[in-house]
């Protein structure tokens, strides 16, 4: 997978369901200000951008249901998309480390039972293909 001059560049997609019984807004909020911050504190150093997309859901709400009928369009049941970009196959064996240590795995496993459905939780790398600016 290439990114730039032959740099090797990892991506890591999350995708995040709030916990049965909180509202979105809990949800988001404890992400931010709690799940975030311990990520940036321990991972940070090996995370070129972290990115989390909350689910906008005004754009289904908005969606004529016609034109939802003929696109067949569903509604996207997960509360946020987080994107991890890594500098190289390195940072991701370290964040593998990191996270499989016994303390520092524990913060970040007790912080998720506060806010999101770990059953729920899918990822995946990318293989990253950019076309560049499109006019």
């Amino acid at each position: 997978m290439g990114y730039g001059l032959g740099k090797v560049m990892i991506k890591i997609i999350w995708l995040l369901r709030r916990k049965p019984g909180i509202s979105f807004e809990t949800f988001q909020e404890h992400y931010e200000t709690s799940h975030a911050e311990i990520g940036k504190k321990y991972l940070g150093h090996l995370i070129k951008q972290y990115r989390r997309n909350y689910n906008d859901r005004r754009m289904s709400d908005d969606l004529p249901r016609a034109v939802a009928q003929l696109m067949v369009i569903k509604a996207w049941d997960y509360d946020c998309v987080t994107e991890w970009e890594l500098k190289d196959e390195a940072a991701m064996e370290e964040i593998v480390r990191l996270l499989s240590d016994p303390v520092i795995g524990k913060v970040f496993y007790e912080d998720e039972e506060h806010f999101l459905d770990r059953g729920s939780v899918r990822y995946f790398r990318c293989d990253m293909r950019d076309t560049g600016v499109v006019r």
